[in-house]
């Protein structure tokens, strides 16, 4: 594939997306709210797309990133599974997880029969990639919407990911025109991937507005925002409290996150980041402190003990 300025803008803004997702874990000390179940599936999809690496010279632009994609993957796994707590997802993320996988490997051949004109091992190996990277951000859509926590996903990772595919939609208009080349399977799921990103977006701002204090939703109708993932579900908006409330202790309230060694975790050092709550800390310890100092009250009795104790005085003569 020819290198051209909406290409590699668009390669720098996926490159840039996962570091800023790699940054947002490790200065949060915490993998709240990011799915491990698409980034295992991103893992899945750069290791058949870049499995000829090692024997097949393709420059070095893309031999970096490919190296790139395969490393930042792996290490954000590494830091979902062995060093920061992260959020418990529910079943049907893992069912959505395993469909995106089994439709993928369904849906490999026809495609490549139909839409590839070279049909081989390698080229549906390629197309498998393609289709399962479509659908992997599924899961943490379904994981956006249903969760209660705030999470260290955050707007300039969405802006990088979102500038990745509209700057790789122009690279296929400008292939178009310019080298009179056209690629179906990329183009047709390469559009799947984007709507699903746009929802994804749309999912994730709908969501600031979610007010949340003490672990319990005040504004709760904002959780089944999302369009296109509504339709996906069925058109339904209910959410299962019992896998909601999963992760909160009913006794002291705090989450049931754990890290590596089976300890509870909290969510991180940030804490609330959600823009509604902003000044809901305060109002709470506002609400929490005594309308009057007890001390107050140890003085004014010690001062009603001394009088008592003091000895009457007689009265002047006048």
């Amino acid at each position: 594939m020819a290198l051209n300025a909406f290409r590699v803008i668009g390669d720098l803004s996926h490159l840039l997306s996962k570091l800023i997702l790699i940054w947002a874990i490790w200065n949060n000390r915490s993998a709240e709210g990011v799915s491990f179940i698409t980034q295992a599936l991103y893992l899945l999809v750069f290791l058949t797309r870049y499995i000829d690496l090692f024997w097949i010279s393709f420059g070095w632009w893309n031999t970096t990133l490919k190296i790139f994609y395969i490393c930042s993957s792996s290490c954000i796994l590494f830091l979902m599974m062995g060093t920061f707590p992260r959020t418990r997802e529910p079943q049907k993320a893992l069912r959505f997880g395993a469909y995106c996988l089994c439709g993928s490997l369904i849906l490999t051949m026809p495609v490549t029969a139909i839409l590839n004109p070279v049909f081989n091992f390698w080229e549906n190996i390629w197309v498998f990639s393609i289709v399962l990277e479509s659908v992997c951000v599924l899961p943490q859509l379904l994981l956006l919407r249903r969760t209660t926590i705030p999470t260290v996903i955050d707007s300039y990772y969405l802006v990088a990911l979102g500038s990745y595919r509209g700057f790789y939609i122009f690279n296929w208009i400008w292939r178009y025109y310019a080298e009179d080349h056209y690629d179906p399977v990329a183009v047709v799921f390469g559009i799947i991937q984007t709507a699903l990103y746009i929802d994804f977006a749309w999912v994730y701002y709908s969501r600031q507005r979610i007010k949340l204090r003490g672990g319990a939703l005040i504004d709760e109708e904002e959780v089944g925002r999302g369009w296109l993932l509504n339709r996906l579900l069925g058109g339904t908006r209910h959410i299962d409290r019992d896998e909601e409330l999963g992760d909160i202790n009913a006794e002291d309230g705090e989450y049931n996150h754990r890290n590596t060694n089976g300890q509870p975790q909290h969510w991180g050092p940030r804490g609330i980041s959600v823009s509604a709550d902003e000044g809901t800390l305060d109002l709470e310890a506002d609400a929490q402190r005594p309308l009057a100092d007890p001390d107050a009250f140890e003085v004014s009795h010690q001062d009603i003990d001394a009088e008592v104790a003091k000895p009457l005085q007689p009265q002047s003569q006048a």
